[in-house]
């Protein structure tokens, strides 16, 4: 009997380790692979435009929205791709038209974090190439345009909950490139990007160690 209830005991202790090991952790949870859907607003910095007959156009503020897939890997160091759609509204008055250019936007980022990724709230920058595809040039639109740049970025993370496997996250990006809009000339833009998302874990943890 004696030796029953040290097995019994034994038992029962590493079933408690097991349910401890098996709870989320508020430090891991938070990296990991995260998914983040996200909605908010794309400024153009420079808005008017002209061609050669001094045809005028301007590029106005528009809702954007996308999604993100986020990987958090030891330490600070992360790496993220973007996507995103904005009708990028144009108007003008010397043209005499108004319509939507349907801009994607695309990049591929690294993360570094400049507090611990597994904090309840962290704060990170973020760099990398994007490309810009608009569907119509407003000076011609029977052709697109692509545009290869950079984007660099802040961000603000906010865990939600304990276990910290959703979170708010608040982003600023600036998308550096030329654009040619149809008038044949290439002139250096920055457009901004500020969102506001919503990330889900999806998998794996990250180490919470500083490199």
């Amino acid at each position: 009997m004696a030796i029953l209830k040290r097995y019994a005991k034994v038992s029962a202790l590493l079933a408690a380790a097991v349910a401890v090991v098996a709870l989320p952790s508020p430090a891991s949870a938070q990296g990991g692979v995260q998914l983040v859907p996200w909605v908010g607003a794309y400024i153009p910095t420079r808005n008017e435009f002209s061609d050669l007959d001094n045809a005028v156009f301007d590029r106005d503020i528009s809702v954007i929205g996308g999604a993100r897939l986020t990987f958090w890997g030891t330490g600070r160091l992360g790496f993220e791709a973007t996507g995103g759609y904005a009708p990028a509204r144009i108007g003008d008055e010397t043209i005499n038209e108004t319509g939507n250019t349907d801009l994607l936007l695309a990049n591929a980022r690294l993360l570094f974090a400049l507090s611990p990724i597994t904090n309840s709230v962290g704060f990170y920058l973020a760099g990398g190439p994007a490309l810009l595809v608009r569907g119509t040039n407003p000076f011609d639109d029977d052709r697109s345009g692509t545009d290869f740049g950079a984007n660099v970025g802040i961000g603000l993370r906010f865990a939600l909950g304990e276990s910290g496997r959703t979170a708010i996250r608040f982003d600023l990006e600036d998308y550096l490139y030329d654009g040619d809009f149809g008038t044949g000339v290439s002139s250096f833009q920055n457009d901004i990007v500020a969102s506001l998302g919503l990330s889900i874990a999806l998998g794996g943890n990250a180490d919470s160690n500083d490199p």
